[in-house]
Formats: C-alpha cells, sequence, structure tokens
C-alpha cells in the first residue's frame, strides 16, 4: 500500500514552492496565503506555470519569474468569477422552478406523484428521484413543508415540493416533465427541450463548482450543451468550439440570463474583462478566443434584455 506524503508545516511548504523556482518577495504574505487558501487548493492556479519536458507533460518546476502575487492574482480572479457566475445561476434557478411549478401543476397537483402523467427519457430514474424528493420533504422545517406535512396529511402539490428541489433536482424534473410542458419552457429561451435539458445538466456542474469554492476560470467539461443551428441561433454560434470550456459555461449562462429579470447583463462580461493579464497568463486560459468582445452574446442591451422576456 502506497504511503502518504508527509505532513507539511506552512513553512516547509514555502520552501518547497521556492525550491521549484517561484518568486516569493514577502515570505510573511506568502505563508498567510497558504494559511487562508490551502497549499493544494493554490497548487490547481500555480500548474499552469510549471514547465514542460519534451514530451509536453508538466514537470515541478516553475518557468522562471513565477512569483506567488501571480499565483495569487489568478485566485483572487477565480473567486470574483465564481461570484458571478453564481449570482447568475441563482436567478435562473429561481425562475426554472417557477416555470416547472406553473407549468407541471396545470397538468396535475400532484404531477410528480404521477409517473404515469410524466414523460420519463431513458436513463432517468424517477424512483431514485422521488426517493430524494421524499426525503427533503420529510427533512425540511420550512414553514410551509411543515405545514403540508401536519395540516394536509402530507399531500403536497408540485408548486410546494419544488422548493426543496437544488439545481440537479430541478433539471432532473424538467428531463421527467411533460414534452408539451418542456417545450413551452424551452421557447422562453428560444431553445428546443432537449436542448434546455441538456444545459441544465451542463450547467449543475457549474453550480456545484461554484457552490463548493473549486477552481473554475480554466475548468474543461465533460457534460456539454447542445447548441441550436446556426440556421435558428446565431448568438450562440461563437460557442460551439467552445462548449466544453468555463468560457462556454459562461455564455450559456449570460444567454439564460438575458432571458431571465433581475440577471444583470454586464456582470459577467465584466468580471470577464478583470482578468489579470499581468500573472502571465492570456484570457484564452479561460478558454475565450481573443476577439470575445465582438460577439453579440457579450453586448446585450437592456432593450434586448426586455426583447427576450
Amino acid at each position: 500500500m502506497t504511503e502518504a506524503k508527509p505532513y507539511k508545516t506552512y513553512v516547509e511548504q514555502l520552501a518547497i514552492l521556492k525550491s521549484r523556482g517561484m518568486v516569493v518577495p514577502d515570505e510573511a504574505d506568502a505563508i498567510d496565503l497558504l494559511r487562508r487558501v490551502g497549499y493544494y487548493a493554490l497548487s490547481g492556479y500555480s500548474y499552469p506555470f510549471r514547465l514542460k519536458d519534451a514530451n509536453g507533460a508538466r514537470m515541478s518546476t516553475f518557468r522562471a519569474g513565477t512569483s506567488i502575487h501571480q499565483i495569487e492574482e489568478l485566485w483572487t480572479f477565480d473567486n470574483r468569477l465564481r461570484v458571478a457566475a453564481f449570482a447568475s445561476i441563482q436567478h435562473v434557478e429561481t425562475y426554472l422552478r417557477a416555470l416547472l411549478a406553473y407549468g407541471m401543476g396545470s397538468v396535475d397537483p400532484l404531477v410528480h406523484t404521477r409517473p404515469e402523467l410524466l414523460s420519463i427519457d431513458a436513463g432517468s430514474s424517477y424512483e431514485r428521484w422521488k426517493r430524494s424528493l421524499d426525503q427533503k420533504l420529510a427533512d425540511s422545517r420550512e414553514e410551509y413543508i411543515v405545514h403540508h406535512r401536519e395540516r394536509r396529511d402530507g399531500v403536497v402539490p408540485i408548486w410546494v415540493a419544488v422548493g426543496v428541489l437544488d439545481w440537479g433536482g430541478l433539471s432532473h424534473l424538467f428531463g421527467m416533465a411533460p414534452l408539451q410542458v418542456r417545450e413551452e419552457i424551452a421557447a422562453l429561451f428560444d431553445l428546443s427541450g432537449p436542448e434546455l435539458k441538456s444545459w441544465l445538466r451542463a450547467l449543475n456542474v457549474v453550480r456545484n463548482v461554484c457552490a463548493h469554492h473549486s477552481r473554475f476560470f480554466n475548468r474543461y467539461y465533460s457534460l456539454t450543451p447542445k447548441l441550436p443551428p446556426f440556421r435558428r441561433n446565431r448568438t450562440l454560434a461563437s460557442l460551439a468550439s467552445v462548449k466544453s470550456t468555463t468560457y462556454g459555461m459562461l455564455g450559456l449562462l449570460q444567454y439564460l440570463g438575458a432571458r431571465t429579470r433581475g440577471v444583470s447583463v454586464t456582470l459577467l462580461p465584466a468580471t470577464l474583462r478583470s482578468f489579470p493579464t499581468s500573472s502571465g497568463l492570456t484570457i484564452g486560459a479561460v478558454g475565450m478566443p481573443d476577439d470575445w468582445e465582438a460577439s453579440h452574446l457579450w453586448n446585450l442591451k437592456r432593450s434586448d434584455q426586455r426583447k427576450a422576456d
């Protein structure tokens, strides 16, 4: 059995970084950074600064001139980017919850308990989703949930039940909703049902990354969204080649946000513009093309947002 690496103090961690070529102008500040963030959390931000060997593999040595201040700048930018992304996610999630409650409630107040009324896609487990929902309803201390447990014999209509679902639960619910409901909701975003379903699944990963404060700016995603064909939606065409990157995911949020009241259409592009070029990396680290600002997607105005509504 492989033994764990030995424990290292902050001073020893800093010594490792220095031995690999990192410039540390102020050791007290550097140790404070290690204390606040953690060595391995910071290592994700220092990784792009490592030299490559002849085969293209990253070595432990940093390229000449790499400073711990550059690493801190990237980490700080990533914090801003997560906050901006999560601000958009919250509004879109609230809107999706309301749309599902209204649309599915029109089919039957207890549609979520009657699988014969649903359109359950292959690969979706209604039983597992329902068990999770029942557990959330049983554990919830929200007054409106307690009221339905104690005063309504546990009969919880869909417009109440959705209140305990997170993005993942809502995403699965959308994938089981009656087809007409799905298409009506997707049409509000100028998307098809299957397209919006894939977006919700992909953005669930983004939401979790943001909620758990994980490294975000240069992440790649295995779950990618289906984009509308160019002839139907030219606004999203610029995302076709980068849809597995953080930039691609931010583009989805920008698009959904422009069709969701309460979302600032200037927040994400303003945050992207704050990328620390002094870090030694380019904005391409986020997956962005050099001319990203020329895309209509990142230049939406309030008038565009009202039209989208």
